[in-house]
């Protein structure tokens, strides 16, 4: 009962901070108008002077050229006037006095003229850009709330059969005479390369595939079982490693069947690949202990984990023997983000598994390798449908 009680009020805590981010993006959706309306006003008003100084300044024009032109031609008189007067009279010095007075006032003239329009534009443009800021600002922490909301809304909405398809079917069990392992379809459809013909890829970890080969001599003739796990049906077919880096321990596998299988992992973009966080969510899929694919959630624990020369991420979702080369997805988006590679033990004579100390490798890792081998183009990515708040308010399928 008590149990019941905290969850129901987790959920009701969780709806209503939603409905204050919703809230939120409303509010910044209002202010974001009022500035776009703000700078169309403004650039209205920019418009309506600039066609003003090139259409409809004549009247300042006229203006500013009969002002000129009545200071010109009192400068003229005054030049002939001197010319008249005896030098060094009187007369002359005033008439001389006056003239340089003139010259003056008209040159101060034109400076004002030329100053009051640059200083009217400079505020103009400065204006705008503080709009334009103000906007940028706006559109800004708007993107980011609706973000917000569309994480917290994949957190709290979780659609069983959706997580089936898109991280549990896309699972494979490999298995040898005395080794069993995992890995993750990335690839199933036309092989632009092969002329179009349909091929079938997974990923999987360099360990078991070579533990395989070691213990089932015949799987290096003949292939080594391959399980695929569809809605009705397992279907076993016959793999074959296509290449291999030990270093970062991974192996890309090629399932020889004829069949485009309808589930293949949404691999991370390799343009996003440096946004994962300790603290992230995450999903590890595989096939311990021989089973079929099961989930474990957990978070990413560490970024930084040197082994053998190649870096690791540690997780802390629970994982054990047979975990080896299945997938790790973030659990809100369910992308792939890793291959599962090693567990962590403990002592000697009898190690203890540690469950939650996993090190799996990051897809980056696997970006580089398999675009030295051209076939990075096997990794294949989709958009994300974002979880719209209406969902929340409907069952689970």
């Amino acid at each position: 009962m008590k149990r019941t009680l905290l969850e129901v009020f987790c959920g009701l805590a969780a709806l209503v901070l939603m409905v204050s981010l919703h809230q939120q993006v409303a509010r910044l959706e209002g202010k974001q108008q009022d500035v776009a309306a703000l700078e169309r006003k403004v650039e209205k008003a920019v418009a309506a002077v600039a066609a003003a100084d090139d259409a409809g300044t004549s009247e300042l024009a006229a203006v500013r050229e009969q002002i000129l032109a009545q200071t010109e031609a009192r400068m003229q008189m005054l030049e002939k006037q001197l010319q008249a007067a005896a030098t060094g009279s009187a007369q002359a010095k005033a008439i001389a006095d006056e003239l340089a007075r003139n010259r003056q006032d008209a040159s101060m003239f034109r400076s004002q003229l030329s100053t009051d329009f640059e200083r009217t534009k400079a505020l103009v443009d400065a204006y705008i850009s503080e709009v334009r800021a103000k906007d940028a600002d706006a559109s800004l922490r708007l993107t980011q709330a609706k973000a917000d909301i569309a994480t917290l809304a994949n957190q709290i909405y979780r659609d069983p059969s959706e997580l089936t398809r898109t991280m549990l079917l896309p699972t494979v069990q490999l298995n040898g005479d005395d080794t069993v392992g995992s890995g993750t379809i990335v690839f199933s459809g036309p092989n632009p390369q092969h002329g179009g013909k349909v091929e079938t890829y997974a990923l999987t970890a360099h360990h078991v595939v070579r533990n395989i080969l070691a213990d089932t001599p015949k799987a290096a003739q003949d292939g080594f079982e391959v399980t695929i796990y569809l809605p009705n049906e397992k279907l076993v077919v016959k793999g074959r490693m296509i290449t291999a880096l030990p270093k970062i321990d991974s192996a890309l596998v090629q399932l020889f069947t004829d069949r485009a299988l309808p589930f293949v992992a949404n691999v991370l973009p390799r343009t996003e690949t440096t946004g994962i966080k300790v603290w992230d969510h995450v999903c590890a899929v595989g096939c311990p202990l021989g089973t079929d694919p099961v989930p474990s959630h957990g978070e990413v624990s560490s970024l930084r984990n040197e082994l053998n020369g190649s870096n690791y991420w540690m997780i802390n979702a629970p994982t054990y023997f047979g975990n080896s080369g299945g997938g790790i997805y973030r659990a809100d988006t369910k992308q792939l983000i890793g291959v599962f590679s090693k567990i962590y033990t403990h002592g000697k004579g009898a190690p203890i598994v540690i469950p939650h100390m996993g090190l799996c490798t990051p897809i980056a890792a696997v970006y580089e390798w398999l675009a030295a081998e051209k076939l990075d183009h096997l990794l294949q990515s989709s958009t994300v449908p974002q979880v719209d708040l209406a969902q929340l308010a409907a069952p689970a399928k």
